[in-house]
């Protein structure tokens, strides 16, 4: 899916000059929305204490919110299809958000809301719900009646200097009725979660943390019933608990992003059949066999990452990669320890045999 793209300046100018013909979206300023007239599509990008006395709502169908000291919302926006409230410092979504039924994507990334409302399956025709970096722990039951839904996002991330900087969100144990999703980042493991997860098989990407020991194995049999899935997130309890992944023997065959944080006792047999893998990230694996041997057998590959934030004692002498005979596509191969020394780091070396495209090497000493 694009998410942006390149325009030719003249099928700008035409764009423009035509969404400005067809009305197609308005912007609100402090004074008389530009564009005028009925409007379908608006965007705040400053007060709108005065916006329902100077222009015509009645028809809004997608409204975008860019003031960052709103605190509360305006009213009023029954036929609603969009509601974009991208970092506004909001910490409640007022009792009439229930009420849209036409509603089909709402975005609080980065708001400050505590929770959703426990009505929130009213919402009957959402396809998106993103609730990235809230202050939201857990879903309410009521979400598994949006049955309609496509996109859920729930994840919080922080700067990467500890171990738990990303973190999922509590889930309803019946959350697996929601069989139409396709993107689902990230939610904690629960026993019922993991066994059921295989049954949303319309999953393309899948996130979950706070995976246990025991839970592991069921884990591996629910995702290889994911066969479209292209991203996979997979992160345990804590930096001490051993991600036991060797029972997934058949991985997903469309695998492009695999993401595992914890630690590894080896590297998994199952990584040589990633025939689609083009971005690879090992975080506190604590590997003692180099994990990039494994890259020649990775035709896609593109960024291998390792991530090592161990102690003193396991990263007291150096390291090495060699990455000779990998995969002819790698253009990034990279190395980062929080707790190195940098007598280690110098000592750290990667050897190669000319053969692949090897563009960025970056090792981090933070």
């Amino acid at each position: 899916m694009a998410k942006e793209c390149r325009m030719h300046d003249l099928m700008r100018e035409l764009a423009l000059s035509t969404s400005e013909k067809e009305n197609f979206c308005n912007i609100y300023d402090g004074r008389e929305a530009r564009g005028g007239g009925k409007m379908c599509r608006l965007s705040l990008h400053t007060s709108y204490k005065n916006i329902q006395l100077c222009t015509s709502l009645s028809q809004l169908r997608s409204l975008f919110v860019f003031v960052k000291d709103m605190t509360a919302l305006p009213s009023g926006f029954r036929l609603l299809r969009v509601l974009y409230l991208e970092e506004v410092p909001i910490d409640k979504l007022p009792d009439e958000l229930v009420d849209l039924f036409n509603l089909r994507y709402l975005n609080l990334r980065g708001t400050q809301i505590k929770e959703l409302p426990k009505s929130l399956g009213r919402l009957r025709n959402l396809e998106t719900l993103d609730i990235r970096n809230t202050n939201v722990e857990s879903l309410p039951s009521g979400i598994v009646k949006l049955q309609r839904l496509r996109n859920l996002i729930t994840y919080r991330s922080a700067v990467p200097t500890t171990f738990n900087f990303f973190k999922g969100t509590q889930a309803p144990t019946d959350l697996w009725k929601l069989k139409n999703l396709q993107v689902l980042l990230s939610i904690e493991a629960n026993g019922e979660i993991v066994k059921q997860v295989g049954n949303m098989t319309q999953l393309t990407k899948f996130g979950i943390t706070n995976v246990r020991e025991g839970d592991q194995i069921e884990l591996c049999v629910s995702i290889s019933r994911l066969g479209l899935l292209r991203h996979l997130l997979i992160m345990v309890t804590n930096e001490e608990e051993c991600l036991r992944i060797d029972a997934l023997s058949s991985p997903p065959p469309l695998l492009r992003e695999l993401f595992l944080l914890g630690k590894l006792e080896k590297v998994p047999l199952w990584f040589r059949s990633l025939q689609n893998l083009t971005y690879l990230s090992l975080n506190s694996s604590r590997l003692s066999e180099d994990p990039l041997s494994y890259i020649h057998a990775l035709p896609n590959l593109v960024v291998a990452q390792e991530e090592m934030r161990s102690t003193p004692l396991l990263m007291k002498s150096p390291f090495s990669f060699n990455v000779a005979g990998s995969s002819p596509k790698v253009r990034a191969v990279k190395a980062r320890s929080s707790f190195c020394s940098s007598k280690a780091m110098r000592g750290t070396s990667f050897d190669r045999d000319g053969q692949n495209s090897l563009i960025v090497l970056l090792l981090t000493d933070i």
